[in-house]
């Protein structure tokens, strides 16, 4: 089993603090009062699976250098971007396209690379022996 990373970068520190924070604030949410310019509150139904069970898991990828970090991060940002939209709130729909558009960055692609290209390469690398 790999290792946690030596220093964790901050900018992927501040990504899987974002990510985690989900569920606090989903919990602060349904038990106190909705949190009126973010997505959280009721129903539970679509919510809590979503921030209790894939950003937490995103933001561990992100926090281990999986190779399947961008995916889940990608799957779980797009679901709040499309939540953001339907509900209207501004906020997390900006954030969540800006961390989308950071990990189009090439530092971020060195970082996370492809799941799928790495696929294809060792595909590649088998088919020539």
């Amino acid at each position: 089993m790999k290792a946690f990373p030596k220093a964790l970068r901050p900018d992927v520190a501040l990504m899987a603090l974002y990510l985690l924070a989900g569920l606090p604030l989903q919990l602060w949410a349904y038990f106190l009062a909705a949190i009126p310019f973010m997505n959280y509150g009721p129903p539970a139904w679509p919510n809590f699976p979503a921030y209790a069970l894939a950003g937490p898991l995103a933001a561990y990828l992100l926090w281990r250098s999986s190779p399947r970090a961008r995916l889940a991060t990608y799957t779980f940002l797009t679901f709040d971007i499309l939540r953001s939209a339907r509900l209207g709130h501004w906020l997390p729909l900006a954030l969540d396209i800006a961390i989308i558009l950071y990990l189009q960055t090439p530092a971020m692609r060195r970082l996370y690379p492809s799941m799928w290209s790495r696929r294809k390469a060792l595909w590649r690398s088998r088919a020539k022996e």
